[in-house]
């Protein structure tokens, strides 16, 4: 049998291709070409587990892209960059950025833990506007808000016009820098 995190490649791959809500301990040990009780020897807490595990896969990997897009980048250009890294993401990984927005950090430690180098990601840029820590906190819900919440409306077909969805995704992270910056 394959390895946990053999699986969990699985996973992602399934997740992606075939939506993270398809997921079921069935149809991932028919993939790996297992019994459905044998993935409980990797994992006892059955798909919850698997579930967890491809969260914690996201958030791994956003925590580098967004890092890597705001070095050496501070004020409105970062902020910019990691809204662009978030959105190129989702669309590289659409499962598993699905995983991604329904977390919530505060439900467990381990979720809390592997949100932090997101968040200090964030906060670097953000220090770099001398925002208190409230204003930080309504400019990272608003960002991650719209960046989510276009990105998945986007992924799920949900704008049928032919306006250039690009140029809408600029328009809007413009628009609300914008408005933090005068805020």
């Amino acid at each position: 049998m394959a390895k946990k995190k053999e699986i969990i490649d699985v996973c992602v791959k399934m997740a992606d291709e075939e939506g993270f809500l398809n997921l079921s301990v069935k149809t991932i040990a028919d993939r790996i070409g297992v019994k459905p009780p044998s993935l409980y020897k990797h994992f006892q807490g059955g798909l919850d587990e698997i579930k967890q595990e491809i969260m914690v896969y996201g958030w791994n990997c956003i925590d580098i892209m967004i890092a890597k897009s705001a070095v050496g980048k501070t004020r409105e250009a970062g902020l910019k960059a990691m809204c662009y890294a978030l959105r190129e993401f989702a669309h590289a990984h659409p499962g598993v950025f699905e995983a991604i927005c329904w977390h919530n950090s505060y439900t467990s430690e381990l979720n809390h833990e592997v949100t932090k180098g997101v968040i200090a990601s964030l906060y670097a840029v953000l220090d770099s506007l001398e925002f208190d820590e409230v204003r930080k906190m309504h400019v990272l819900r608003s960002l991650r808000g719209f960046v989510e919440g276009f990105s998945m409306l986007e992924l799920h077909g949900s704008f049928g016009d032919e306006i250039s969805l690009d140029e809408s995704f600029e328009y809007g992270v413009n628009a609300l820098i914008s408005g933090i910056m005068k805020g």
